[in-house]
């Protein structure tokens, strides 16, 4: 497993981002990427509002959805729309990694796998495919899940 996205390089591309498309600088913005970083998983709009909220009460539902839409725009925020649950978002690092998610508690836990890396490549080659980009995704039980599914049964 990867370690946490820079937040400072994070806050660097949004300022960028920020510059480049002549938008007001906002210390709300930086409140809330730094909630997002202090987080640290995968989070729905609704979960960061209620986390900003602890620390800025003014802080409104509206001001979370527009600032998450900046933070998609430039690129150190990604989507993830997992199947059967709410949208969530990540802050996105320079290294791919893909999802184990819980059926039944929502866990979602990122991995990195060069084996499955080389066969997805190798897959995609043997078919005349050229790889841009890609998500894997698998879906099961956790540890803890599953262990009492076993009981329960």
């Amino acid at each position: 497993m990867h370690g946490p996205p820079d937040v400072e390089s994070l806050r660097a591309r949004l300022r960028e981002h920020v510059s480049r498309n002549k938008l007001k600088s906002s210390s709300r913005r930086d409140l809330i990427l730094d909630t997002l970083a202090a987080i640290g998983r995968h989070v729905t709009a609704e979960e960061l509002h209620r986390a900003v909220r602890s620390r800025d009460a003014r802080i409104g539902a509206a001001t979370i959805y527009r600032t998450l839409r900046v933070f998609q725009e430039s690129g150190i925020v990604a989507e993830r729309r997992f199947e059967g649950g709410a949208t969530r978002f990540e802050l996105v690092d320079d290294q791919h990694h893909d999802h184990l998610i819980c059926t039944v508690c929502g866990l979602i836990v990122e991995f990195e796998d060069d084996a499955i890396e080389r066969e997805q490549q190798r897959v995609a080659a043997a078919h005349g495919f050229k790889v841009i980009s890609h998500r894997h995704e698998l879906y099961g039980l956790c540890a803890t899940c599953g262990l009492n599914a076993e009981r329960r049964a």
